[in-house]
């Protein structure tokens, strides 16, 4: 057989692409640590939040009147029995209003700092007639003196005093007993209200003091309803089913409000206890706007790239210096390489994305233009090393602020990369590298 002979050049291009493969295993164990890392934020974001009852949600309130059926059944002998059966029906307002004053501050647990926040709502809701006419249901049959207010929340943590509720100016005290069977929130707080002497409209009025952290989620439940929110926050997140209809932002907090008709919620006017919806909300989130683990987890994505821009570089200025690199030393600008989304991952950590940036990178920048001056002994060769480096570093940094744009911008980096290496090498006769000054690359 046959054997095909394999120049110098073509065994240190393969021995470069060996490492470029090897360097792809620390960078994995990256990866890893800043999943890690990400996962003990997460944590010590919940240690902090659960005590206050985690994110606040205002699920909305409804008003449930009991009423009477019944059921025929025979006993064993024959004899006919008629059992009577409490159900009730859920009443929505008609409007809906709510005001709500937010009061973020800081906490922190460990090198992490988290955003929570207080605050107070004021509340005001309006319930028409109670029409039981769709339901065919006689009048004898409704129980309207045993009627409860049902107030849906997230998590009762959230309340930070007992809600102080007021309707048709009679003070609205707790139920001791619960309704959980008939709430179509996850928790509630139920409040017995008469509604016998209710003439027409039932305005219902009070205020709620509550805490939480991350974000704040109201559900519009009524036909018309109206939400206003202000905070001295400067960067909140607006989302949801519904995005505000007047907003303003400056340096001083945020207002917003919201004016969502009943039509395009799932809630009807009135329906049966025991039917539950898939509801949309209103979301305003208080995280921190930058989030450092992300454009660290993106930049990492393009660290194949980052590995063979300096090896090429490096194996180029090889040849036209004519001056041997021994493989540890393209291990040791590697590792260099490797070593700076370790350093952005840490020290972003402590200070900006941005200025950790800057730092990491200069200080490989720096770090390659010595080490490479002193193994070619000349500073030429360092200065072009690094100065490509640097490029290829401020052009990642423009990547990784354009997000929706990072595609097309990494495509064409790439092919100007391409196109350069092409212009450079367009000369070189590969097939006469073994024969240097020495006599051989190697």
């Amino acid at each position: 057989m046959k054997k095909i002979p394999l120049s110098n050049s073509t065994i240190k291009i393969g021995l470069i692409l060996i490492l470029i493969l090897l360097f792809l295993i620390p960078v994995s164990l990256i990866k890893n640590l800043i999943s890690d890392r990400n996962h003990y934020q997460r944590e010590a974001l919940q240690s902090i939040t659960e005590p206050l009852g985690g994110e606040t949600q205002l699920q909305g309130l409804v008003i449930a009147v009991p009423y009477k059926t019944y059921k025929e059944t025979y006993s064993s002998n024959g004899s006919r029995l008629v059992q009577a059966e409490t159900k009730y029906i859920l009443f929505a307002p008609d409007t809906y209003t709510m005001d709500i004053s937010v009061n973020p501050y800081y906490l922190t647990r460990g090198i992490f700092k988290v955003p929570v926040f207080n605050g107070q709502i004021q509340l005001k809701a309006e319930f028409g007639d109670f029409d039981f006419s769709y339901f065919n249901i006689p009048d004898t049959d409704i129980m309207k003196k045993d009627a409860v207010l049902i107030l849906g929340l997230s998590n009762t943590k959230n309340l930070t005093k007992q809600p102080a509720l007021i309707i048709n100016n009679k003070d609205l005290h707790v139920s001791p007993i619960k309704y959980d069977s008939i709430s179509p929130f996850k928790t509630s707080v139920y409040y017995p209200v008469t509604l016998d002497d209710q003439k027409g409209k039932c305005l219902l009025s009070g205020t709620i003091d509550f805490q939480g952290g991350e974000n704040i989620k109201i559900y519009p439940i009524a036909q018309e309803n109206v939400f206003n929110m202000k905070s001295d926050w400067k960067s909140p997140s607006f989302s949801g089913g519904w995005l505000p209809k007047e907003r303003e932002l400056s340096d001083n907090g945020f207002s917003a409000s919201w004016d969502i008709a009943g039509l395009s919620t799932v809630y009807p006017k009135s329906w049966l206890a025991g039917t539950q919806f898939v509801a949309e909300a209103v979301n305003v989130s208080f995280m921190i706007p930058v989030d450092s683990y992300k454009k660290t987890e993106r930049s990492v994505k393009y660290a194949l790239l980052f590995l063979m821009i300096p090896f090429i570089a490096l194996l180029i200025s090889e040849i036209f210096s004519k001056t041997k690199i021994h493989p540890i030393q393209y291990c040791l600008i590697g590792f260099a390489d490797v070593i700076f989304y370790l350093l952005l991952l840490s020290s972003s950590e402590h200070i900006s994305f941005d200025l950790a940036y800057l730092i990491c990178s200069v200080s490989v920048c720096l770090a390659t233009l010595l080490y490479a001056s002193a193994i070619f002994r000349n500073k030429k060769w360092g200065a072009l090393l690094s100065g490509v480096q640097l490029v290829s570093y401020i052009f990642l940094y423009g990547t990784l602020q354009a997000e929706d744009y990072a595609l097309l911008i990494g495509s064409i980096g790439l092919f100007i990369v391409v196109a350069l290496l092409m212009f450079i090498t367009r000369k070189i006769d590969w097939y006469g590298l073994t024969e240097n000054l020495d006599g051989t690359i190697l």
